[in-house]
């Protein structure tokens, strides 16, 4: 073979060699998981080193939502690439289109920099005659234009390509008009309610995309957003598309991979909150919650009757009035002594009542729970958000006459009553209705501790809230949900305790956007009844007749000896 024939040898196959790459640019620019599987490298963390991935079959189904979906939610296990795969997006997207913008908000400025670092990693390994690389470099018209710690700029006749990584901020992506808006570990983002409302109308406008991405972990702050919009996508009651990745999704783990990381030292809920295997299980409001387990067996809610209490001005008694529409009462079971069929026994120390107080604003509610210490449970519930401080001390004063406790006393009579014992929180609101309920002379939870000036004891009312009060309030109220053998009936505070959560600074409060008013006014219950100590006790009913006789008998002899 002549030189010449030798050169026009070379030059075909360079040819050819050019006719399939330029083939490979147009494919992989217009099919994402071309641009993937063909070109994309990314750092293997365990070894150390880069990795042409094989991306998995679990990966795999998700890319075309990625690409087409435009509101979608992923709900996942722990490391299977997602971030990864988020990262690769938003650069294909950036070299693709002229004039687009890619935002992404993560829960620190150190986590918006990691993820603009993996964008960077996948486009320093990119083949130079697919895109440039470095500032100022130019291939097939895409000039890139600026590449820092924040954000990285393409530009093609004019037009820029933006690819924005930024930390947590409630405007979110407001005055931006991205079209794809990704929020990475939502579930850690106390804001990501704001943000998704404040960013979708100019996302919605630019019919653009928002995606986001979030574990299972109940203690994130963001994580009671997360769940409700997943489950909200179950029910068909938003246009989110969700998408769940089990642990089982990652290829190289073994079938007993969850037992092993427990065996390891994991805690076997922290386990299934961070490798879930069901949509249910990663759901799963016990899980996540304070009160964990104890909740599971509390499965027989039932509404009560509802109503209000009111005093009759002329006995002075007080009655409980049906009303479903406007009553603030609800009553799963009435005073021993007022139902059908009662045997005529009094009991002392058998009602108490813990209540949690509001401003009356419409906001927060005050709560307040009657506790039957006889049957252990929860027989009543009374809850308004429009009663202020003292109109609240009113109903609790109806309610301590109306749930009373008895005490023995001189004939003719066999008892006569006494107001329930109530545990007010006395933190704001409470403490004026505490004065009113001095005022009225209700038996009320008191302590005696030492003054301020260290020279005397003090009684205080009430039960005062701090970080230290708080957890003993619900650990106490943790155990009874344990150990309890009563029915808890009322749903709304199994709702409230099962978003109700430890975060990790160790703070216990509920997840955003939720309530605890129930919670705390259980525990105050809790509290209520541990003040009382003894259980409840019957009152004897004096002897009549030949039995009272025999028994005065008795009073008058002696003892003998043989």
């Amino acid at each position: 073979m002549s030189v010449l024939q030798n050169s026009q040898s070379r030059q075909a196959k360079e040819e050819k060699a050019l006719l399939l790459q330029e083939k490979l640019r147009r494919k992989a620019l217009a099919y994402f998981l071309v641009f993937l599987t063909a070109l994309v490298y990314i750092e293997d963390k365990e070894n150390k080193c880069t990795l042409k991935p094989t991306w998995w079959p679990e990966q795999q189904r998700v890319v075309p939502q990625l690409v087409e979906e435009m509101l979608l939610i992923l709900l996942k296990t722990r490391q299977v690439g997602l971030t990864w795969l988020a990262a690769a997006l938003v650069l294909w997207l950036g070299i693709k289109h002229p004039l687009h913008l890619s935002v992404i908000i993560s829960h620190g400025e150190d986590h918006a920099i990691e993820f603009l670092n993996r964008v960077y990693f996948i486009l320093d390994r990119l083949p130079d005659w697919f895109c440039p690389r470095r500032e100022g470099e130019e291939v097939n018209g895409l000039k890139l234009k600026t590449r820092n710690r924040q954000m990285l700029v393409f530009e093609r006749d004019g037009m820029e390509s933006i690819i924005k990584s930024m930390p947590t901020t409630e405007m979110g992506a407001e005055s931006k008009t991205p079209n794809v808006l990704i929020i990475d570990e939502a579930h850690t983002i106390r804001e990501v309610e704001s943000i998704f409302n404040n960013s979708y109308p100019g996302i919605e406008q630019a019919k653009g995309q928002v995606i986001i991405i979030a574990n299972s972990v109940k203690s994130g702050p963001g994580w009671g957003w997360v769940r409700d919009t997943y489950q909200k996508s179950m029910q068909g009651l938003n246009l989110f598309r969700r998408i769940f990745l089990s642990w089982t999704a990652h290829p190289k783990r073994p079938t007993n991979f969850r037992a092993l990381m427990v065996q390891s030292g994991m805690d076997e809920e922290d386990v299934k909150q961070h490798y879930p295997e069901t949509e249910q299980e990663a759901l799963a409001s016990a899980a996540g919650s304070y009160f964990g387990n104890v909740l599971e067996r509390h499965n027989q809610t039932r509404p009560g009757v509802k109503g209000f209490l009111r005093q009759d001005k002329i006995t002075k008694e007080v009655e409980f009035v049906p009303d479903d529409k406007r009553g603030i009462v609800e009553v799963w079971r009435h005073p021993y002594f007022l139902v059908r069929g009662w045997d005529d026994i009094y009991f002392e120390r058998r009602y108490v009542i813990g209540d949690d107080v509001s401003e009356g604003l419409g906001e927060s509610s005050s709560v307040a729970y009657v506790r039957d210490r006889l049957r252990d449970e929860n027989v009543c519930r009374v809850r308004s958000n429009r009663l202020d401080a003292v109109e609240w001390a009113e109903q609790m004063d109806l309610l301590s006459q109306y749930y009373s406790n008895h005490r023995a006393a001189a004939k003719p009579k066999i008892a006569e009553a006494v107001k329930a014992l109530i545990c007010t929180e006395v933190t704001g609101a409470g403490q004026t209705t505490v004065k009113e309920l001095i005022k009225r002379k209700c038996n009320q939870y008191v302590r005696t501790v030492p003054d301020k000036v260290g020279s005397g004891l003090t009684k205080q009312y009430g039960w005062t809230e701090s970080n230290q009060s708080k957890h003993e309030l619900c650990g106490d109220l943790k155990q009874w949900l344990r150990i309890t053998k009563g029915t808890v009936y009322d749903a709304i505070l199994l709702d409230e305790c099962s978003t109700f959560i430890r975060f990790e600074n160790g703070k216990l409060d509920h997840e955003s956007g939720k309530r605890c008013d129930c919670v705390i006014t259980a525990g105050l219950t809790e509290q209520a009844s541990i003040f009382m100590g003894e259980g409840p006790k019957k009152i004897p009913v004096p002897l009549t007749g030949w039995r009272a006789r025999e028994q005065d008998k008795k009073k008058t002899q002696t003892a003998w000896a043989a």
